[in-house]
């Protein structure tokens, strides 16, 4: 099904772009309700970060995302359980930034939602991997007959989706990576990075509470794998 996502639209000023509580601004109109698990991704959007955390914790919990159009300024934030908030940052292919290539997520652990609003409040820990498939399945499934004649890849069915390469710092996540890669088996592989830092670890007893209940996701861009498939652009 498709979804009313708005194409996220970053200022080029520095820091903080915008707020957003579950895609409406504050001050403005009731919020919807937030996105839930199931929630499908066409196009990048201002919500994007807000539908991740729904998935990756399986939770409905109203969620907050702050669109960072300054790498700096996105490096330093810190994602917040309550309100539950977001970080998102936007990477492009091209320099007008009309291109998305990759979208990076700053959210909260499953842990952290439970101890904060109550058991019911989340209900999985799902990979960065698993977020990539469904996004990459939704694309598959909204193309139309003409495209579906282009896709490359044995017609889109020869993709990989490797398991997540996760850490516990950041510095090792925002280290460059390749997200898509052509194999040598020939498959398109979707490489999927994370940062997980559970709020309960007793290893992180005596840590800052806001460097604990982290859980980052570097994410591929709906429209960045649709011109993969697509043959308009190589990985």
């Amino acid at each position: 099904m498709r979804h009313p996502f708005l194409r996220i639209v970053v200022p080029r000023a520095a820091g903080v772009a915008a707020l957003l509580l579950a895609g409406g601004c504050a001050g403005g109109p009731a919020a919807p309700p937030a996105a839930g698990p199931d929630a499908v991704r066409l196009v990048t959007s201002e919500r994007f970060c807000v539908d991740a955390q729904a998935q990756v914790a399986a939770t409905r919990v109203p969620t907050v995302n702050v669109l960072h159009a300054d790498y700096d300024a996105f490096v330093e934030s810190k994602p917040q359980v309550r309100p539950l908030q977001t970080q998102q940052y936007v990477w492009y292919e091209d320099g007008a930034k009309t291109r998305p290539k990759m979208i990076s997520c700053k959210m909260k652990t499953s842990d952290h939602i439970r101890s904060e609003y109550g058991a019911d409040q989340s209900d999985g820990d799902t990979s960065c991997a698993a977020l990539n498939e469904r996004t990459a399945q939704a694309v598959l499934a909204s193309l139309g007959r003409a495209e579906r004649r282009r896709l490359q890849f044995d017609g889109g069915r020869h993709v990989v989706y490797d398991e997540d390469s996760v850490t516990t710092d950041g510095p090792t996540w925002l280290a460059p990576f390749p997200m898509l890669s052509v194999g040598t088996d020939g498959a398109l592989h979707v490489k999927s990075k994370g940062m997980k830092n559970d709020w309960l670890d007793p290893r992180l007893a005596k840590a800052a509470p806001r460097f604990k209940g982290t859980r980052y996701c570097h994410l591929v861009a709906p429209e960045y794998f649709r011109r993969v498939l697509l043959g308009e652009v190589r990985p």
